[in-house]
């Protein structure tokens, strides 16, 4: 706790990814190089950052983090990579069971749809392309997604941008991701 409040201290009480402004009880600390590649409890090697950006990164190395970072201007973790609002318990039966409910949204918004089916659509674009032998660029494979599903919006599912998308299948291992020459485009394959 001590470590946590210097830190947010340090850092004027904001997220040092997305310098979203933190309270105590929203802070976690981050180790800049993750504990599973060495990283120690130091204090120069701790941040604080926001809940989203802590799971984003798990264990990316700095390079890894800061090339997320730089792609995606301006930055916002909980743009970036939406979760579901946190449930609260409500009562405890006496077996033991807990009911949950969730907290309602300050801005009640509609429920986001399941993300894998996105990933299926995306999997089917770039097959489409490997059959063909066409090398797989990120802006024809938002075009061939919407041949196949006329419906597909990046926005229903929490991302503002079409590569901020294409960053969480990375994220997800569904896809890797090589950038393209000289554009903003990348090259797609799938995860083997």
């Amino acid at each position: 706790m001590k470590k946590r409040n210097a830190l947010l201290f340090n850092q004027g009480g904001k997220c040092f990814y997305c310098e979203a402004n933190l309270e105590l009880h929203e802070a976690t600390i981050d180790h800049v190089i993750p504990q599973s590649k060495g990283g120690t409890n130091d204090l120069d090697n701790l941040v604080v950052c926001c809940q989203y950006a802590n799971q984003a990164f798990r264990d990316y190395s700095p390079k890894q983090k800061m090339a997320v970072i730089k792609q995606l201007d301006p930055f916002s973790c909980q743009k970036i990579f939406p979760r579901d609002e946190p449930t609260e318990v409500e009562n405890v039966s006496q077996i033991g069971e807990t009911t949950e409910k969730k907290k309602p949204a300050k801005n009640p918004k509609k429920t986001s749809p399941d993300i894998s089916m996105a990933y299926k659509l995306l999997l089917q674009a770039v097959d489409l392309f490997e059959k063909e032998g066409r090398e797989v660029v990120s802006s024809q494979v938002k075009k061939k997604m919407l041949e196949l599903n006329p419906s597909f919006k990046e926005s229903d599912y929490g991302f503002n941008q079409f590569n901020q998308f294409l960053l969480h299948a990375k994220e997800e291992k569904i896809i890797t991701l090589n950038k393209y020459k000289t554009t903003n485009n990348y090259i797609i394959k799938k995860c083997q």
